[in-house]
């Protein structure tokens, strides 16, 4: 049963605008027909939407569950492509230096680039939603899976040194699902290669038949780009292929623990500010933080710090003026004069050396303390 999005697939926002509206195109461009099966495939109408938040496009309605099940649409049969497969195979590997390494194919088809890869040197293997792909692919004697990949449905036998997916990307409806499935099959650090048609190849030439009901979205390099990164791939590089056609992704596998202990850090970095203010407040002890850029600003509202006397910036255009969020006042450093403090937390790390240097010219005699992966005591009183 197909499905209807009234929301970015991407991004999730609902402030979609339509882009193309295309009226009686085929249901199914990849069924050709018997004549006795003539009228099994109807027209329908086509409604392309863009996202006005993130620039993703994509079709509002998906295909049935089963749609890829028997789903036959070969390319092997090109000489033009044959090369280009070979060639993009052959540079992958070297590259990457992933002879003798193993590969996964996710959407393989009937195994004409997997063939290619184990050519190159790779040990591919493949998988395919399609029967009948994958028994072309099995008259081959190449090893292909028959599923889906999902986040629930990894690949059997990973992890896999290094992935393939060709072709595909533009036929998901669950694109970070999917994505999410390729990680969960991969070794952290695997290289990755990504090819989908290029949506400007599309817009530049005004092609309107670029645009059919089992291409459910259509990428550029930006929202290419975009889909990778949310879902922790490192891209490497975008560039376009086979004359413009395609765009084409080189990606490294980013730890997803790396995103976990980052959020960890933030917490524990959290802790240890509230702390500190709250051992200074207990020993009644004045505190401030020195700098009110990005990282000072970010910190304060984030740990909702509490107890703070003020904050000291040497920029003459913020002082004199309040924190957003917290609303703490802003001062010179001159401030340390009139109303001194017993500590001090120091938040623009880039100025960290000139700040001591000021604290020493004014013989500042109290505790002082630096934003780091933790709070850092430079100084005791």
């Amino acid at each position: 049963m197909s499905k209807t999005y009234n929301y970015c697939r991407l991004c999730n926002s609902t402030d979609l605008k339509l882009f193309l509206e295309v009226q009686k195109t085929a249901g199914n461009i990849s069924r050709m027909l018997k004549k006795e099966e003539l009228g099994l495939v109807k027209a329908t109408d086509l409604k392309v939407y863009k996202c006005c938040q993130c620039g993703f496009t994509q079709l509002n309605k998906t295909l049935a569950d089963d749609f890829y099940d028997e789903y036959l649409m070969g390319t092997s049969f090109s000489p033009q492509m044959d090369d280009y497969q070979m060639s993009q195979a052959s540079n992958f590997i070297n590259r990457y230096h992933l002879q003798g390494k193993s590969i996964i194919e996710v959407g393989c088809g009937d195994g004409g680039y997997l063939e290619k890869l184990n050519q190159a040197g790779a040990k591919a293997v493949g998988i395919e939603p399609s029967k009948k792909f994958r028994d072309e692919a099995l008259k081959k004697n190449l090893k292909v899976y028959l599923g889906y990949v999902s986040k629930q449905n990894p690949i059997p036998n990973g992890e896999y040194d290094a992935f393939v997916t060709r072709q595909v990307l533009e036929h998901v409806p669950e694109i970070h699902d999917f994505l999410q499935g390729i990680k969960k099959s991969i070794k952290k650090d695997s290289i990755g290669l990504i090819e989908v048609p290029s949506l400007e190849k599309a817009i530049k030439d005004k092609r309107f038949y670029d645009f059919f009901p089992d291409h459910l979205n259509y990428y550029s390099k930006q929202t290419l780009k975009l889909a990778l990164e949310m879902n922790q791939f490192e891209v490497i590089e975008i560039v376009h292929g086979m004359h413009d056609e395609y765009n084409i992704a080189y990606v490294k596998n980013i730890d997803s623990n790396e995103v976990f202990n980052m959020q960890e850090s933030m917490l524990d970095i959290i802790t240890q500010i509230n702390n500190l203010i709250t051992k200074e407040k207990q020993f009644n002890r004045k505190i401030a933080i020195w700098g009110a850029g990005g990282k000072g600003i970010s910190t304060m509202a984030a740990a909702n710090v509490e107890g703070v006397s003020y904050v000291i910036d040497t920029d003459p255009h913020k002082q004199g003026l309040f924190t957003p969020v917290l609303h703490l006042p802003i001062h010179s450093p001159e401030i340390l004069n009139i109303q001194p403090v017993d500590t001090i937390l120091i938040t623009a790390l880039a100025y960290t050396n000139e700040i001591l240097d000021q604290l020493n010219q004014i013989n500042f005699k109290g505790d002082i303390f630096l934003l780091n992966e933790n709070i850092i005591h430079l100084k005791k009183h």
